[in-house]
């Protein structure tokens, strides 16, 4: 990994979870890492702790990725001060449970801010990211597994729909850098099964620690690992989808049908 070194990365939703642990796991390996996350405080308490032994680094800046305006003050910030960058993760994400046929005002704002963060923000983040990266870099999309099937019966509302679009837009930036002369920025769509992460809380589920004993789950270091192999490659070798699941994973109608006993349907 020491291609990487003294390189820069940008995680979007770097504050827990998978951000959280790939931005460790960045740092590790000498990059300065650029963690962008509303909660911008818990990027600085992740920093904090990383080791004297750790030969990179990890920078909170606070960002919405729900809001264009946030995104742009992020990479102005970042170009003014660092000019360039190498790796995006676009991870951040916003679960959604219920159906998509309420029609209440409550349910419509959910689903536009889902909209927002998991497809509007990484097609900006990265639409602002690649000038950045001046021929040459590294976009990984954190999609799902509900990008390649819609689990039936589906209790997941447009989420699965907004990940079936971040794997088509990875494959759309992909032939969009090749035909503007740009195809040594890689792009990689990465679909984990189901990750033990806060999303399911914010989704709805409201006793998480009998939820994540149903059924197995990635940790987010799983899928962290499974970055720094992507990052392992050659860099003429393009790693366009990596599907990893946790064994077991079984996305059927009886296991679908126990969360419906977890979810807070008020």
């Amino acid at each position: 990994m020491e291609k990487w070194q003294n390189k820069i990365a940008v995680i979007t939703g770097a504050s827990s979870g998978i951000g959280a642990a790939v931005a460790k796991d960045l740092a590790k390996i000498g990059l300065t890492v650029i963690g962008l996350a509303r909660r911008s405080e818990k990027v600085e308490k992740l920093s904090s702790k990383l080791g004297n032994d750790c030969s990179g680094k990890i920078i909170a800046f606070k960002c919405d990725v729900s809001s264009l305006d946030s995104i742009k003050a992020a990479f102005k910030w970042i170009q003014e001060n660092f000019s360039c960058i190498h790796i995006l993760v676009n991870n951040a994400g916003n679960g959604l449970m219920g159906s998509i046929l309420d029609a209440s005002d409550q349910m419509t704002s959910a689903i536009q801010k889902t909209i927002d963060v998991n497809f509007s923000g990484l097609v900006h983040c990265t639409r602002e990211a690649v000038p950045l990266m001046n021929d040459f870099g590294l976009i990984i999309n954190v999609g799902s597994i509900f990008g390649h099937e819609v689990p039936c019966p589906n209790q997941s509302n447009l989420y699965p729909a907004t990940k079936f679009a971040v794997k088509a837009m990875s494959e759309i930036f992909r032939q969009e850098l090749i035909v503007i002369g740009n195809e040594k920025i890689r792009v990689t769509n990465l679909s984990p099964g189901c990750v033990q992460t806060e999303i399911f809380k914010q989704a709805g589920i409201v006793d998480t620690e009998t939820f994540f004993k149903l059924f197995p789950f990635l940790k987010p270091e799983d899928v962290s690992a499974a970055i720094l192999y992507i990052l392992s490659t050659p860099y003429d070798v393009n790693i366009t989808e990596l599907t990893i699941r946790p064994v077991g994973e079984y996305l059927g109608n009886k296991n679908i049908e126990k969360i419906s006993n977890l979810r807070d349907f008020n």
